[in-house]
């Protein structure tokens, strides 16, 4: 996978994943067929909601000075938001274990952290949501790396397996995309005259 690492341009990128292992004795054949699907909007706003809420969660860690009873006003008010979004996105299809994630993603795989150890191999159906886009990918893909990370948990490095056209043109237009957006976002750098 390291040499096919380096074909590819990569991109950090939030996305909403659900990921589910195969069972081993799952034949080729039975594997679910990779392709796109429309993305429900109030799915993304619970994915979306999630990692605001990643965020808040850290926030209100880490304050200091603040009286606990504030402190509580805006847990309280943070549970209240959770309540809401989750009714707004209860009828929604169903997910097997849907996770707002930073991953690094190419046309070849993807790379994200996760708290199991998975066995080099294995083979996973994910299915893929963006942000900026109403279409996600459902995608097979096998294990090809799991390593140990220093604060627990493990990197996954999963290698796409039979990815339809559809798919690679839709996954190389948002890389391109993204790495426009970075690209704008980078400060100019002013040369002396």
């Amino acid at each position: 996978m390291e040499q096919d690492r380096r074909q590819f341009y990569r991109i950090d990128k939030w996305v909403a994943l659900e990921f589910q292992l195969l069972e081993t004795d799952t034949q080729p054949q039975d594997y679910p067929l990779p392709g796109t699907f429309k993305v429900s909007p109030h799915f993304m706003l619970h994915a979306e909601l999630h990692h605001l809420n990643l965020a808040i969660e850290q926030h209100l860690s880490s304050i200091d000075g603040v009286s606990d009873k504030l402190l509580q006003l805006f847990q309280l008010l943070n549970q209240k938001t959770d309540v809401i979004a989750n009714s707004l996105t209860a009828s929604d299809e169903p997910g097997f274990n849907i996770r707002a994630d930073l991953v690094n993603l190419s046309e070849g795989g993807l790379s994200f952290s996760y708290p199991n150890s998975l066995t080099i191999g294995e083979k996973a159906s994910v299915r893929l949501f963006m942000p900026e886009s109403e279409t996600g990918l459902r995608l097979m893909t096998e294990v090809k790396r799991c390593e140990s990370q220093e604060g627990g948990g493990y990197d996954i490095g999963l290698e796409f397996l039979r990815m339809p056209e559809a798919c690679r043109m839709e996954l190389a237009r948002l890389i391109l995309r993204s790495q426009i957006d970075q690209h704008k976002a980078q400060p100019i750098e002013q040369t002396d005259v």
